[in-house]
């Protein structure tokens, strides 16, 4: 059998022959490879407290560099099946049918709008409070490329003032559906599963030192290559960490970057910068910007509401990054300061079984503990969710005032592991060239970072911290 000859490295991207051709594929190297993918995130874990819990918790093996994943955001659809009316339909009254418009222009799916479904429109009154006409989809739907044409047959319209007319924007709500006797069955729609795609990256970091230097004895250190080394390790795991927080999806020049989490958010989400609450928007994360002073328990309260809304299908639970100085923030008992101001109550009332007075209640609801992976987390429970809050020591600089919210429930740890060899974090040792006198190992991760449902996910800048 003759032999065969590559110019160069062999890259996955070059492999183009046939599975019969038994040529494809690289022989392991023949040095000593140690595997260190569960021991590295064990290493000084509060250097890299997102990596630890990634490796930990979310870690799912992938056999290609360019991965592939799902998202099924059908429990949104199903949690809040609205819409608004495009156009005035006018005055209506029970029993006619009148022509109704869906504005799908700013992306609501209306997809779902069938012969039989029933859906209601509020009307609110300052003083006679809430109303409704309820109409019936009682002719088939027009899809068009920026709204939805259909019939409907209004049912009932109650007393409430101005609930008689429906207007331009306003709201229509899904109620289910409605079908005579004997009637056969209805129309049918599906959805979609969308789906994305992510990159692994490769990460190399060397340690070297002369045989000479291998040979001696140092003061503090005897073995200086053991010191060298443990540096290295440490190095190369807070360089995946970097890059699995504010690293942004590419591929250039056949080199591939994987997303982090705080780059995707900044990508793809426009700050929120005034007192509102967040709002939901389909596929996108969240971003707060806001000023220490104007930052209180209310506001936040208000935003989880949103982050941790069911329909979006999220966890109960967020571990939430945060920089030294919004620990500090968040820790605070003092006069105006977060936990002290956040809630309303009657600062001259001290709280049964205990005599302190002017603290927040707030407290009642926090909690220190060790965690599992070694780190200290602050618990805040709210009637929402819980925030596990743990420092992030590579928040600093322009990223002082970052508080990162993950749902580690939708990110994945993806290593490249396929063909039985293992591209999660690994030493190599020996390989420098054979004429060099000297000692050369390299610490190697080929992985990616997978992040789904980037609504679940939020990041806050405290300004001022």
């Amino acid at each position: 059998m003759a032999i065969s000859y590559n110019t160069g490295s062999l890259k996955s991207s070059d492999i183009t022959a046939t599975t019969s051709d038994a040529s494809v594929g690289q022989r392991p190297d023949r040095r000593r490879i140690f595997n260190f993918g569960d021991r590295v995130a064990e290493l000084t874990p509060e250097e890299s407290p997102f990596f630890v819990y990634l490796n930990k918790v979310s870690k799912a093996p992938t056999d290609d560099p360019v991965f592939r994943y799902l998202e099924n955001r059908n429990k949104i659809s199903f949690s809040d099946r609205s819409f608004l009316i495009k156009g005035a339909v006018g005055t209506v009254s029970a029993g006619s049918s009148y022509s109704f418009i869906v504005d799908t222009a700013g992306g609501a799916a209306v997809e779902y709008l069938v012969k039989g479904m029933v859906f209601s429109v509020g009307t609110v009154d300052s003083t006679a409070g809430y109303g409704q006409a309820l109409v019936r989809v009682d002719g088939s739907i027009t899809h068009n490329s920026s709204d939805s044409s259909f019939s409907g047959k209004v049912i009932d319209v109650s007393a409430v003032s101005g609930s008689n007319s429906i207007a331009n924007n306003d709201v229509a709500q899904i109620i289910g559906t409605s079908f005579e006797e004997g009637s056969g069955s209805p129309d049918v729609w599906s959805s979609e599963i969308e789906d994305g795609f992510g990159y692994t990256q490769i990460f190399k970091t060397a340690a070297e030192m002369t045989n000479t230097a291998y040979a001696t004895r140092y003061r503090g250190y005897p073995d200086e290559w053991s010191r060298i080394w443990a540096s290295k390790l440490r190095e190369h795991k807070v360089d995946i960490e970097r890059a699995m927080l504010f690293g942004q999806k590419a591929r250039v020049g056949g080199i591939q970057y994987t997303e982090g989490l705080v780059g995707h958010i900044l990508k793809n989400a426009s700050p929120v910068v005034n007192d509102s609450a967040f709002s939901y928007s389909s596929g996108s994360a969240y971003h707060r910007s806001v000023a220490q002073s104007e930052m209180t328990y209310d506001r936040l309260l208000s935003d989880l509401e949103v982050i941790f809304d069911p329909a979006r299908g999220g966890a109960s639970d967020k571990l939430v990054l945060c920089s030294l100085p919004v620990i500090t923030f968040f820790n605070k008992m003092g006069k105006d300061a977060f936990l002290s101001s956040s809630l309303a109550y009657n600062a001259n009332e001290a709280f049964a079984n205990d005599d302190v007075p002017n603290q927040s209640p707030m407290r009642y609801n926090m909690s220190e503990r060790q965690g599992a992976f070694g780190h200290s987390i602050m618990v805040i429970d709210t009637i929402h969710g819980r925030l596990n809050l743990v420092k992030e020591p590579l928040f600093r600089g322009q990223a002082s005032g970052f508080m990162l919210m993950a749902d580690m429930s939708q990110l994945s740890y993806r290593p490249l592991i396929g063909n039985g060899i293992n591209r999660d974090t690994q030493v190599m040792t020996n390989v420098q060239s054979a004429d060099e006198d000297l000692r050369k190992d390299m610490i190697l991760t080929e992985a990616g970072l997978e992040v789904t449902l980037a609504e679940s996910h939020a990041l806050y800048n405290l300004e001022g911290v």
